[in-house]
């Protein structure tokens, strides 16, 4: 009896984990469909009338988003401070290249980042960049 409790509790505890890369493996269908998209709308600039600043900005927009999937799902399945701080500069940083904001906010966004960055450098200790077992 105690045996089949230890065997479900080992269970319970691996559970989230094999959840956990359930959706990254998921996610990653997402981006290498988002990838083909990416490239395609890369090399779609065949017309003339097309606004290159407009077409740039979609390209970047979807280019970060694709590097955002892709870091999220480093962080499901490796389990690290860094991994997470990472997901949030990308996040931030899409804001700033892609978005059309006001200097106070811009300004806000690259404050975070700031933060984030000294927060690694400086808070962080060994075992934060150790993945989790």
């Amino acid at each position: 009896m105690e045996e089949k409790k230890q065997k479900f509790n080992r269970t319970i505890i691996r559970l989230p984990n094999i959840l956990e890369k359930l959706v990254a493996a998921i996610l990653l269908v997402g981006v290498i469909y988002g990838g083909y998209h990416l490239i395609v709308d890369a090399f779609s600039f065949t017309s003339p009338d097309i606004d290159a600043l407009a077409y740039m900005e979609s390209l970047l927009v979807s280019a970060f988003s694709v590097i955002i999937v892709i870091e999220f799902v480093r962080m499901l399945v490796k389990h690290s401070m860094n991994t997470i701080i990472e997901v949030l500069i990308f996040a931030i940083a899409r804001g700033i290249v892609a978005g059309h904001e006001e200097s106070l906010s811009m300004l806000i966004r690259v404050m975070a980042i700031a933060l984030l960055l000294f927060c690694r450098k400086y808070l962080f200790k060994e075992f934060d960049f150790e993945e989790e077992e």
